[in-house]
C-alpha cells in the first residue's frame, strides 16, 4: 500500500518541482509513530511524507529518503530495491550491536535510535541528505560495540524472516504455512537461529533481535 498523508495533494514530479519539496517515504505499521514522524519532519524540513507498507512496494516514485522501522523485514538482501534511488534510514527504539550492523550491512545510510534526542535525529537526517553515512549517538555506540563474528548478520534471509515471525508469536506450524514449507524445516531453522544468536529458548529471541517487534501483528 502507498498512502499520502492528508496534507499531501499528490506526488507527481511536476507538483514536487512546483512546491520545491522533497518527498520522504516511511515504512512503519504503527500509526502514532507515522504521525510523530510526519509532524517532526514537516516542522524541521521542507518535505511531504508518504506511507508505504514495505520498501519493495515503492514502485517508480522518487523519494529522497525512506524511513524504515526495524519491524519491517527486507524481502531481499538489501533494504531497498535496485530501482529506488532514495537513501534508507532505519529507526528503532533499542538498537543493539547485532541489529545495528545487520541493518547497516543491508544498505542503511542512517540509523536513528529513539533513545536519542530530536536534535541528534535531525543532525543524522541532514548528514544522510548530504550523502554521508550517519547514526545517532546511541546507534553509533551499538555499532562500535559490535562483535562482527556473531549475531543477526549471520542469519540468512530466510532465517531472518522466520525469526521475525517467531518473535511476533507465530508457532512453528504457522510460520511453515506462511513460508510454504514444512514444520520440520522451520524447527531446524529455529534451531540454527538460536545457535547463531547464542540463545536457548523462545523467550530470549525478542531481546536477542533487539528490534521492538514483540507484540506486533
Amino acid at each position: 500500500m502507498l498512502c499520502v498523508f492528508p496534507m499531501d495533494s499528490g506526488i507527481s514530479s511536476s507538483t514536487q518541482n512546483q512546491n520545491e519539496l522533497s518527498y520522504f517515504a516511511i515504512c512503519e505499521d504503527r500509526s502514532f509513530i507515522r504521525t510523530l514522524f510526519h509532524q517532526w519532519l514537516e516542522t524541521n524540513l521542507p518535505c511531504r511524507m508518504v506511507q508505504v507498507s514495505h520498501p519493495h512496494k515503492l514502485g517508480a516514485y522518487s523519494f529522497r529518503l525512506v524511513f524504515i522501522s526495524t519491524r519491517i523485514t527486507p524481502t531481499e538482501g538489501r533494504i531497498l530495491p535496485k530501482h529506488c534511488s532514495g537513501a534508507p534510514i532505519v529507526f528503532d527504539d533499542n538498537f543493539t550491536p547485532l541489529t545495528a550492523v545487520w541493518w547497516k550491512e543491508r544498505g542503511a545510510k542512517g540509523l536513528l535510535d529513539f533513545r536519542d534526542g530530536p536534535e541528534e535525529w535531525l543532525n543524522c537526517v541532514n548528514q544522510v541528505l548530504d550523502g554521508k553515512l550517519s547514526q545517532t549517538p546511541t546507534a553509533k555506540s551499538a555499532l562500535d560495540a559490535n562483535d562482527s563474528k556473531r549475531g543477526l548478520q549471520l542469519l540468512s534471509r530466510r532465517e531472518m524472516r522466520v525469526a521475525q515471525l517467531l518473535v511476533r508469536g507465530y508457532s512453528a506450524e504457522e510460520v511453515a504455512k506462511k513460508n510454504g514449507t514444512t514444520e520440520g524445516t522451520i524447527k531446524n531453522q529455529r534451531k540454527s537461529i538460536y545457535q547463531k544468536l547464542k540463545i536457548v529458548r523462545a523467550t530470549q529471541l525478542a531481546w536477542a533481535m533487539g528490534n521492538g517487534v514483540r507484540g506486533s501483528h
